[in-house]
């Protein structure tokens, strides 16, 4: 996954078409009146994949309304769903994103399922200082919208043994979002195959 990922992402010289729209964060006072305000409201979904197999998948859907994300609570699991012959590594890296303005668009060929998170201009690419020459792989620049990314890694033994994950990750940035934004959660997997789910809780309020 990493390999082919950070191929797609950072280091493959595609040109990433420029996204319309933006995303403004509140102010510290804005945030508490808006955490504070009586117009929050709470909607979740969930989604699973049961076969990750060094590939990915997505889901994505349309902001019908102008809101302000305040959070959002984010629970991932990974299981195998058999052991394997040999014992190994299994990991997922789940992402969460805003498409503005448009669905999101993702990386042909890519079996991780990627989706295209355009270069931030407020950042110059990432340097590498690696005198042990050591094997260093990275997105190579930063990646503008995204505001999730988690890995989940784990050990699994020929017997299955301890070999879970899970985390919860809670994302307290208040992003404004218009109607016609989009938001776009991959899972990639490399590894150890298995199943993977997402829960997410949103809290919001409309603008």
């Amino acid at each position: 996954m990493k390999t082919d990922r950070r191929t797609f992402v950072g280091g493959s010289g595609l040109a990433l078409a420029g996204v319309a729209g933006t995303i403004t964060g509140l102010s510290s006072a804005a945030r508490a009146a808006g955490n504070a305000s009586n117009n929050a409201s709470i909607a979740s979904f969930g989604w699973e994949v049961a076969n990750l197999d060094n590939n990915g998948a997505d889901v994505f859907f349309e902001v019908t309304s102008a809101l302000t994300l305040i959070a959002a609570d984010i629970d991932l699991a990974f299981m195998i769903t058999s052991p394997p012959a040999a014992a190994g590594f299994a990991e997922v890296l789940c992402r969460a994103a805003v498409s503005p303005g448009a669905p999101p668009q993702f990386y042909k060929g890519d079996p991780g399922a990627s989706f295209i998170s355009p270069q931030s201009p407020n950042f110059g690419t990432v340097k590498i200082h690696n005198p042990n020459h050591l094997n260093v792989g990275n997105d190579g620049y930063l990646l503008q919208y995204i505001f999730c990314s988690v890995i989940l890694k784990t050990w699994v033994t020929t017997e299955g043994t301890a070999s879970s994950t899970s985390r919860h990750i809670r994302v307290a940035q208040s992003l404004s979002l218009n109607a016609g934004d989009y938001l776009v959660f991959n899972m990639s997997h490399a590894g150890v195959s298995g199943d993977c789910e997402m829960q997410v809780v949103f809290e919001y309020a409309l603008t």
